[in-house]
């Protein structure tokens, strides 16, 4: 039987992935920029320079291929930011998930720690 997970773990992954799509979606957006320029330049030289049909080939196979990872990366970036903006507006948000994150734990501590010390009973005992 698998062990319940605590809702501090539960929040603390909650925040590193809302963490982890928006350094994503920064990420993406570069590499899809990236992308951009590789094509610029591969169209740029179809254009300028003078090339042989087996250069021009190599260019195209080339220019698919940075196109397919553009499109990677595209895809990424629509899907991440919605969530990249959410936060942008909502900039305190993460922080306070922290905050929650923190005190959340704090009463997991003080919960598995507990310990009661009697004070009626244990006197009774020592008159009898």
């Amino acid at each position: 039987m698998s062990e319940e997970r605590k809702i501090s773990e539960v929040i603390a992954d909650f925040v590193k992935f809302l963490n982890n799509a928006q350094f994503s979606y920064t990420y993406m957006l570069e590499k899809m920029g990236e992308q951009d320029k590789i094509t610029q330049d591969i169209l740029h030289q179809l254009e300028l320079e003078n090339l042989k049909y087996n250069e021009r080939a190599k260019l195209a196979t080339h220019l698919a291929a940075a196109r397919k990872h553009r499109r990677i990366f595209k895809d990424s970036v629509e899907e991440l930011e919605p969530i990249a903006e959410f936060l942008e507006e909502n900039k305190k948000l993460l922080n306070n998930f922290g905050a929650l994150v923190g005190a959340v734990r704090k009463q997991e501590k003080y919960h598995s720690n507990r310990q009661y010390y009697p004070r009626i009973i244990q006197k009774e005992n020592e008159n009898i």
